[in-house]
C-alpha cells in the first residue's frame, strides 16, 4: 500500500499572545498525524514566548519545535526560517498557519488528498474559511473573495448544504462537509484565492520561488505565493471552509469590519497591496527566468510574463525567448490588461 508523506506545518507569531496557544492546539489536534511542526516567533514584545513555552510544554507533543527569533524579520522571514529546521526531502508539503487563526480537524487531511488528485499535480491547494472575532464567535460562513466570480450579479440561489444547523442543547454551529475542488489551471487578475492559512504547498515549489529577502515581504507572502502558483501550475480550490480566520481588531491587515457585501477586510485599498508584490514577482521572474524556465517550461513561463505586464498595465512585452509561447503574448497580455478584480488573499 502508498504510505502518506509527512507534512511540514510552520506557525508564525508575532504579538499574538492571546491567540497563539489556540493555534498550536489545533494542529496538535490534526487528524492526519504525521506532522513535523515549527513553532516560530518572530521577536514579540507581548509575553507571547511565555505563552508558547506553556502550551508546548502542556501538550508534551514532540512533533512540536519552538524557534525564537532574536530580531524580527516578518512573515516571510519567519517563514524562512521554519523551513530551514524542516527537511525538505522528510517533508515535501508544506502549511503556514498564522497564530491567531485556527484550523479545524481535518484541515491537513483534506489539503493532502486534493494535492495527491490522480488527475493533475499543482503547487498549491486552498480551502474557504469561517470568520471569527477575537472570541471564537463565527461572524460570516464563507471569506466572500474565495472563488469569488468577479460581476456576477444575476439571482441565483443558495444551496441547502451551505446553510449550517444549530444545535438547541449546546447553541453551536455545524456545516454540512463539502467534497467540491476545482482545478483552476490559469491566474487571473480578477481571480482569489484565500490567506496564507488556507493553504497547502509543495515544498520544491516555495524553495524555488521564496527568494526575496524578509525584509522585503514583511507581509502578503500568501498573496505572492499563490500568485506564482496561479501563473506557473495551477491551482485546487477545496469548496469547504477548513479553518478559521481571525478578525479580532488587531490584524496587521484585516483591520477593518465584517460589513457584508463584497466587503474590504482592510482600511487600506487593495491596489496598494497588489501593485507592489505584482512588480515584485516580475522582478523574480526575470531574476530567477533560468531556473523558472527549467522547471516550468518555456512556455508557461512566457505566459507567466506576459500575464503580468498585463495586470500591471503595460502596453509592450519584449519576449526573452523565440518559444512556442511566444504565439500566445498578444492574446494573453490583451486579456490579462482588460481584466480587472480584487483578487486577493488578504494577510493578517
Amino acid at each position: 500500500m502508498l504510505s502518506v508523506p509527512p507534512v511540514g506545518v510552520i506557525i508564525a507569531n508575532h504579538d499574538n499572545s492571546t491567540f497563539v496557544g489556540k493555534a498550536i492546539e489545533s494542529v496538535a489536534r490534526q487528524s492526519v498525524r504525521n506532522l513535523r511542526v515549527v513553532v516560530v516567533d518572530d521577536a514579540s514584545t507581548d509575553g507571547s514566548d511565555e505563552a508558547i513555552r506553556r502550551c508546548l510544554s502542556r501538550l508534551d507533543d514532540k512533533r512540536f519545535h519552538y524557534v525564537r527569533l532574536p530580531s524580527n524579520l516578518g512573515q516571510a522571514g519567519a517563514i524562512r526560517r521554519g523551513l530551514a529546521e524542516l527537511d525538505a526531502l522528510e517533508a515535501p508539503f508544506i502549511c503556514v498557519l498564522d497564530s491567531d487563526d485556527l484550523w479545524y480537524e481535518d484541515f491537513v487531511a483534506r489539503q493532502l488528498v486534493a494535492h495527491l488528485n490522480a488527475d493533475f499535480p499543482v503547487a498549491l491547494t486552498y480551502c474557504d474559511s469561517h470568520i471569527i472575532d477575537g472570541d471564537d464567535r463565527i461572524v460570516a460562513g464563507t471569506a466572500w473573495w474565495f472563488d469569488h466570480v468577479s460581476g456576477a450579479s444575476a439571482p441565483r440561489e443558495i444551496d441547502a448544504s451551505a446553510i449550517p444547523s444549530i444545535d438547541p442543547a449546546t447553541g453551536l454551529l455545524a456545516y454540512r462537509p463539502s467534497p467540491r475542488v476545482t482545478l483552476h489551471p490559469r491566474w487571473s487578475p480578477a481571480g482569489a484565492t484565500n490567506t496564507m492559512a488556507s493553504m497547502m504547498l509543495r515544498r520544491s515549489f516555495v524553495d524555488l520561488l521564496l527568494v526575496r529577502p524578509g525584509q522585503e515581504l514583511k507581509l502578503y507572502v500568501d498573496f505572492y505565493l499563490s500568485t506564482l502558483a496561479c501563473l506557473l501550475t495551477g491551482v485546487i480550490a477545496i469548496h469547504q471552509a477548513l479553518y478559521a480566520y481571525r478578525m479580532h481588531g488587531r490584524n496587521k491587515h484585516s483591520d477593518a469590519a465584517v460589513m457584508g457585501g463584497a466587503y474590504n477586510s482592510s482600511t487600506r485599498s487593495w491596489d496598494s497591496v497588489r501593485t507592489p508584490i505584482l512588480h515584485m514577482i516580475e522582478k523574480v521572474l526575470q531574476s530567477e527566468a533560468a531556473a523558472i524556465r527549467s522547471a516550468f517550461g518555456e512556455a508557461r513561463y512566457e505566459e507567466a510574463v506576459a500575464l503580468i505586464a498585463g495586470a500591471l498595465g503595460k502596453t509592450e512585452v519584449q519576449p526573452t525567448t523565440k518559444s512556442g509561447g511566444n504565439r500566445v503574448l498578444d492574446t494573453l497580455l490583451g486579456k490579462a490588461s482588460r481584466a480587472s478584480g480584487n483578487g486577493h488573499a488578504p494577510s493578517r
